[in-house]
């Protein structure tokens, strides 16, 4: 067992797609650290039914578990942790592609720095909670919730500034995974509040005395005050990005006044030109 394990999550619901441009940056871009691969198959009833994905993975040292199609991406993680023993975990959903060789090693580097405790390849200054001037479109769900809840998300969400690192793709120790307090992960909201919540890792993380680093392309670890100018989420080109996911690629994909709300949503609207990004790309 190597001291590194990686989780991919496989979701049947998403169909193949995902999976096979996940192991394509994954076969393209080596991780330049000795791990193991842990994939969880989630929603398939057997073994019989993930045939094609293990197929995909000809080649490719690897364990699986199969687990049900029940709460979210996180609760799977906290299985994960409980049944390898390996000493440090790196999480990535089931969206994610790798932008850049050595990822791993990148990842691990940062974290075992002293007094490091959580490392990502993005963040956020962002918050849920009612009050920023310009949001992004949010999912319906959300939209009813701030209806009826109102100023009461202020009970489980910091506002702005409110640092957390995203859980698309993360890196922690075993011994500090277990510390944290997930509760039940059966709602979206539930998982919001895991996230970027008063009671997110992150934050859990911080009152351990250790810190929250978001890693990019170029090896570097940002603190969470410099988390705007990383070049990685939501902000110009994104080029810094160590590992992509649906929400970077929307980004990319959206018109300049979609991505100009994103952006305040995600930095608020007094930010700094990134040190490698002209206004221009802005």
């Amino acid at each position: 067992m190597s001291d590194i394990c990686v989780v991919h999550l496989v979701r049947k619901k998403n169909g193949v797609e995902p999976f096979e441009r996940f192991l394509e940056s994954y076969r393209e871009k080596p991780a330049g650290i000795n791990h193991d691969l842990l994939i969880i198959y989630k929603g398939f009833s057997s073994k019989a039914e993930i045939i094609l994905h293990e197929e995909l993975l000809t080649g490719i040292p690897h364990s699986f578990l199969l687990i049900s199609d029940f709460g979210f991406d996180l609760r799977s993680y906290f299985m994960a942790v409980k049944k390898h023993e390996s000493k440090y975990f790196c999480f990535v959903n089931s969206f994610s592609i790798i932008q850049s060789e050595d990822w791993l090693l990148k990842l691990y580097r940062q974290l075992i720095q002293p007094g490091v405790g959580l490392v990502g390849a993005t963040g956020s200054w962002g918050s849920i909670r009612p009050g920023q001037k310009e949001k992004p479109e949010l999912p319906w769900v959300l939209k009813l919730a701030r209806r009826w809840i109102g100023a009461g998300f202020g009970i489980y969400f910091d506002a702005f500034r409110n640092y957390h690192l995203r859980t698309n793709s993360f890196m922690i120790a075993r011994e500090n995974m277990l510390k944290i307090r997930s509760g039940i992960i059966l709602t979206k909201m539930q998982a919001w509040m895991l996230e970027s919540g008063k009671k997110s890792i992150t934050n859990q993380i911080e009152k351990m005395g250790l810190r929250p680093v978001v890693v990019g392309k170029d090896g570097k670890g940002y603190e969470k005050n410099e988390w705007d100018i990383s070049n990685t989420f939501w902000r110009g080109t994104q080029s810094n990005l160590l590992i992509s996911d649906n929400q970077t690629r929307k980004y990319d994909a959206a018109d300049l006044e979609w991505r100009r709300k994103w952006e305040i949503f995600a930095w608020g609207e007094l930010t700094k030109v990134p040190r490698n990004i002209s206004s221009e790309n802005l």
